[in-house]
């Protein structure tokens, strides 16, 4: 089961020097992973994973701009089954733009993120 500093190494393998500060959060339990990461361009993203039996189970993955408007998050809380790909979502702009989303994982979405920011 990956740790929180296997997680932070796998965001900066992907960003490199796109990231400019990592935060610890305070995790519920031993299989809940809690950071946060600053960007060259003052966003940051907040990431929450919770692993059950070496596999990722629920997460939340949610990039905020400078001043903590929603750019996008990503995440499998299932509380809108009438979406395709159920419970996978993304949030676009605004909580309550929800869509579909295949996005499910930290790698994907740092890879979303750098290609955005720009490749290192």
């Amino acid at each position: 089961m990956p740790n929180v500093f296997s997680r932070i190494a796998t965001a900066y393998a992907i960003c490199g020097q796109l990231i400019t500060a990592v935060d610890l959060l305070p995790a519920r339990n031993p299989n809940h992973i809690r950071f946060r990461l600053a960007f060259t361009d003052s966003s940051r993203l907040h990431v929450s994973e919770e692993w059950r039996r070496g596999a990722l189970g629920a997460y939340s993955y949610y990039w905020l701009d400078a001043h903590d408007a929603l750019i996008q998050g990503w995440d499998n809380a299932p509380h809108h089954p009438y979406l395709d790909n159920f419970p996978h979502h993304t949030h676009i702009g605004a909580q309550s733009n929800r869509q579909p989303s295949y996005v499910t994982t930290l790698e994907e979405v740092l890879s979303i993120i750098r290609s955005r920011l720009g490749t290192v």
